[in-house]
């Protein structure tokens, strides 16, 4: 009954795009082939999901590598189409194999929110591979390969002599369904496809059987691996060889809503739904001339879905499987080391630095770059509000220079049309970014964690790719009008021109300030301390009467005012608003930017994504004079991929991890020389101790004995309280 209810679902939506939309026979033919592609990407997707409970972003990238790899030898070393198939097979196998050995055995035990930031970075690290082949390859950038086919020529012809299936079409659909047929017998037949089900469906209690949980996560991602390579080697002749290994954000998107259609269960929903959404894109494609609108579809599609599953995710998140949290808070110095003078020095000579750094920076940059050092302190709001809502709140937000671009669209379209007030202006953006924000947080009060991370990336695909297009009708309704705007920027109480660039990098700067001063506020207060408890017990949280939904939608409210605020002042720096300024790639590699910084910390936050968006914007400079100009493409990549990768393994809780235990053994110092008893301090060494990484209490034994007795005491009065 179940297959007579999908194939009549199927038979009405065909016909309504054919008799409603008017999409042609073609189209739709080259839609399900596309789609059934797209399909095998989701069921790749479900596959590691059910192993190890994980959404892998890297599902598309895991088999670019080795299917451009074998594209490339059809194309430039002039290979059969069917002799380099196997390149794209065994390389798909070994590459997801290796992957799962080399980089996520490594994180078996960390949260599952982590686990998945890593795949993003795995997907940034399978990008420099895959621009480095065209380059070892020879191709030219500016002549896209075509691939040949031993079949291309067949095809069957309509009454007008028009192509209505040719032979890569069959091809595809051949590759899918063996696909299939292999995947169903592989789990059904073979001892180690019941395995990967035993293991999908209970993983201690399948290992407590006996079975081979490690191998079995081996096998999902070897076989992710494969069904990714040869959808992109099958793919190819349909669209083209891939541009990079990271097949853009677009493919990466419908195979997850293909999968989250299918509640990340069910791979044989999944090819059915990516199916349905190849259809789409070609409607879209025939009716708009771009796959924009079926990308905004994504999100709607998205949402319904997760909705509709609400109660499968809900179990996940109580689980522990959705949870953000890192190896150590990072809290201030002690209040008993505070007026010590070194402490007093250090931190006097750290802000100095800081405040010298920023309000001097205008005299070391040319005047020509001024438009560049503008926009760190715009990327340090957005990091700010990042902290809020991710390290704080801990929900993955991919998505957040779409809350950027919205306060940019309101604030910048009223100005330029109204000629407002800048402050008013300003205040438009936060409401225009929180009213938002609350709006993608209402749904996330039944969708959490890792799937909060996939709506909200189809949240920053749609405002990149509509919203903020003024050829559509809401982007034509929130833009400056006319075919060119120039919002000018004020003169302040009559004194202050900003459109001098130094006096406006200045008010951005104290607009940094401002927004890292009041979120550090809003964390000491009470609203800061109910964030971190929600987010690291919410059933304990709720247990002290404290409102879940309130107190998330409170976080999405402050972190998307913070992003709206940045937007405002992002229009009167580029006198516009333009759409690529607010890329949902943008959004990414700030938010890994802000993972190997240290997502926890404001101050860490803000100077890891300012020095990253610096080495981006002022690293050509010196690259261009001392190494190949691939070092600008390269590096950021390097940065948000091994390095993210690398720092999540050793220092989950960023670089900022590293620093403050260096801060804390300067101030255990300290405490020593001056003979201050420190009870926070003296626990932590006690914790280090039971864990094997350090083999004493303190510089004394007397002292160590002493310090213990004096914590203890304390612990035993305070319980007594």
């Amino acid at each position: 009954m179940t297959a007579l209810r999908y194939a009549a679902v199927a038979v009405v939506y065909l016909l309504f795009m054919n008799v409603v939309v008017g999409l042609s026979a073609s189209n739709i033919l080259n839609g399900i082939a596309l789609g059934s592609l797209y399909g095998i990407v989701g069921v790749a997707l479900v596959l590691v999901y059910r192993t190890n409970r994980i959404i892998n972003f890297a599902a598309a990238a895991l088999g670019a590598v080795p299917g451009i790899t074998a594209l490339l030898l059809v194309t430039n070393r002039d290979w059969n189409y069917v002799v380099a198939l196997p390149v794209a097979v065994v390389g798909g196998l070994l590459i997801g194999a290796l992957t799962d050995v080399v980089v996520m055995r490594r994180f078996a035990g960390s949260p599952r929110l982590i686990v998945t930031v890593v795949t993003i970075g795995l997907a940034q690290t399978f990008g420099i591979l895959g621009f480095f082949l065209p380059i070892w390859f020879g191709q030219r950038a500016d002549t896209p390969p075509l691939v040949t086919t031993p079949w291309q020529s067949l095809a069957i012809e309509n009454s007008r002599g028009e192509p209505v299936l040719d032979g890569n079409q069959v091809f595809a659909f051949g590759v899918v369904l063996l696909l299939t047929i292999g995947l169903t017998l592989f789990f059904s037949r073979s001892r180690m496809g019941m395995a990967v089900r035993a293991s999908a469906e209970n993983a201690e209690r399948a290992a407590l059987l006996g079975v081979p949980v490690k191998q079995v996560g081996t096998v999902a991602w070897a076989l992710a691996g494969l069904l990714a390579s040869v959808a992109i080697f099958a793919q190819a002749p349909l669209i083209g060889v891939p541009k990079d290994a990271s097949l853009g954000l677009d493919v990466l998107l419908y195979g997850l809503a293909a999968a989250v259609v299918a509640g990340l269960e069910k791979m044989g929903l999944a090819l059915y739904a990516g199916t349905g959404i190849g259809v789409l894109i070609f409607a879209s494609v025939a009716k708009t001339g771009s796959n924009d609108l079926a990308a905004a579809m994504m999100l709607v599609i998205i949402l319904v879905a997760l909705l509709v599953r609400r109660g499968t995710l809900s179990r996940a998140f109580d689980s522990g499987a959705s949870t953000w949290q890192t190896v150590k808070s990072f809290r201030p110095v002690p209040a008993e080391l505070r007026d010590v003078p070194e402490v007093r020095a250090a931190r006097y000579t750290l802000l100095s630095l800081a405040v010298l750094t920023a309000f001097g920076a205008p005299f070391v940059v040319s005047d020509e770059h001024m438009s560049k050092l503008q926009i760190l302190p715009l990327f340090g709001i957005v990091a700010v509000s990042l902290v809020v809502l991710t390290g704080w709140a801990g929900q993955i937000s991919l998505g957040q220079f779409g809350l950027v671009g919205i306060g940019a669209a309101v604030a910048g379209g009223i100005a330029n049309d109204h000629n407002i007030d800048f402050f008013v202006a300003c205040l438009l953006g936060v409401a225009a970014g929180a009213v938002t924000a609350v709006l993608i947080g209402l749904p996330a009060i039944r969708i959490q964690g890792l799937y909060l991370a996939v709506t909200t990336l189809a949240f920053g695909l749609a405002m990149s790719n509509y919203v903020l297009r003024d050829e559509y009708w809401i982007g034509d309704l929130l833009l400056p009008d006319g075919f060119t705007s120039d919002l000018l920027r004020p003169r302040l109480y009559g004194r202050w021109d900003l459109e001098d660039d130094r006096s406006y990098y200045w008010v951005l700067v104290v607009a940094l300030a401002l927004t890292m001063a009041a979120a550090l506020a809003f964390r000491s207060n009470r609203s800061g301390r109910v964030l971190i408890a929600m987010r690291d017990n919410q059933k304990a949280a709720a247990s002290y009467s404290l409102n879940p939904v309130r107190v998330r939608l409170a976080a999405f409210a402050v972190s998307g005012g913070m992003a709206g605020l940045a937007g405002a002042l992002f229009a009167y720096q580029q006198h516009a608003v333009e759409p690529g300024t607010y890329a949902v790639e943008t959004s990414l590699f700030i938010f890994l930017a802000a993972c190997v910084a240290g997502l926890t910390s404001v101050w860490a936050a803000v100077v890891g994504v300012v020095l990253f968006e610096a080495t981006v914007l002022f690293g050509p400079l010196l690259w261009n004079s001392i190494g190949p100009d691939w070092l600008q493409v390269v590096v950021p990549l390097l940065l948000t991929g091994p390095l993210l990768i690398l720092n999540l393994y050793y220092t989950p809780g960023g670089l900022a991890g590293y620093a403050f235990e260096e801060r804390d053994k300067f101030l255990r110092r300290l405490a020593n020389k001056h003979g201050i008893h420190v009870p926070s301090l003296v626990a932590d060494r006690r914790v280090e101790d039971e864990e094997g990484r350090t083999t004493q209490l303190s510089a004394e034994p007397e002292a160590s004995l002493e310090e213990a007795a004096a914590h203890g005491h304390e612990v035993l009065e305070g319980a007594s309280r």
